[in-house]
This record gives C-alpha cells, structure tokens and sequence, in this order.
C-alpha cells in the first residue's frame, strides 16, 4: 500500500475523535460537527458510544468518530480544531497535567497518508492503543484502516488492547 494505511485509494481522509461528558454531549457533539463540515467536508460519521472516564473520576463519556476529508496541512486542521474547541465551551487547563471533564475534545486520530508531525500535533494519535474508547468506535466504520509502521488492523488493535474500560453504544 505504500505507505499509505487504508486499503481504498481515497486520500485525504482523517478520522477525527469527539468526546464530551459535560453540559448536554449530544448537542455539543452535533454542533461542532456542525461547525466542522463548513471547514472540512464530512465523508462519514460512527454512532455515539458511552463510557467511564478515562484517568480520573467524572461522568461519562460520548464519543464518536467521523471521517472528513481535508486536503491542507494537518497543523492547519489541528489550529482549526482547536477553535472549533474554544468556540464551543473547552477551556483549556494548560497547567493540569491530568485528564479532567470537558464539554469538547477533539482528537486526531489517523490520517490516511499515514504519519503526521509537528510541534502540535502527532498523528497517528500518541494514546490511540491504550483506549478501547478510542479503537472500538474506530473498528465501527473503519476496520479497513491499518497502523501505521506496524500495518497491524483495527481490529488486532483492539482484540490487544489491555485497556479494561467498557464501552457501550448509546441508545
């Protein structure tokens, strides 16, 4: 495949993580899709899945994946995300090294042209193998996609995974 992780010729394509456990998730998530689509076009959107915090004590998480194609730098997506975060409640801790509750996170997670880095950003995801809230919404959708380096799939990603947090579909 060429360096490239996805077993499609579509280029351009990034997977991107949204999370949130406060104020109303579901709005929030809707609304910075919302937002996003007017900068990167949306090609496909996972389902909403539920699950403990993560690293601390707090509600639980939604989450979900979408896929949007972007043809600019990654550092520029990531500067943009980072807005879209600040637009829609996050305030950013910059002294908490911890994990702590969040109206938004947004994640890049994988890149269809493989590795990605740059003083602010490191795709794939540095923490993505750890996270069954990461990988088993990934697996949804996007099985075909591979590690990069590694070329290990999604789903030996997961079935490797020793993160114990259950993660559930929300209804």
């Amino acid at each position: 495949m060429d360096g490239k992780i996805r077993s499609t010729d579509q280029r351009n394509r990034v997977l991107i993580l949204l999370g949130s456990n406060l104020e109303d998730p579901i709005s929030v998530i809707k609304a910075v899709i919302n937002d996003l689509n007017k900068l990167a076009p949306l090609v496909k959107k996972g389902s909403l899945y539920r699950s403990k915090s993560w690293g601390f004590e707090g509600e639980d998480f939604l989450n979900q994946m979408i896929e949007v194609k972007w043809e600019f730098p990654l550092c520029d997506l990531m500067t943009c995300l980072l807005d879209i975060e600040r637009k829609n409640g996050r305030i950013r801790n910059k002294k908490l090294q911890d994990y702590e509750n969040r109206v938004i996170d947004i994640d890049i997670i994988l890149w269809s042209e493989g590795e990605y880095l740059s003083p602010n950003l490191e795709v794939p995801h540095p923490r993505m193998l750890k996270r069954r809230f990461v990988l088993i919404p990934l697996a949804e959708y996007w099985s075909d996609w591979t590690y990069p380096n590694s070329k290990s799939s999604i789903v030996s990603l997961l079935a490797s995974c020793s993160d114990e947090n259950l993660v559930h579909l929300h209804k």
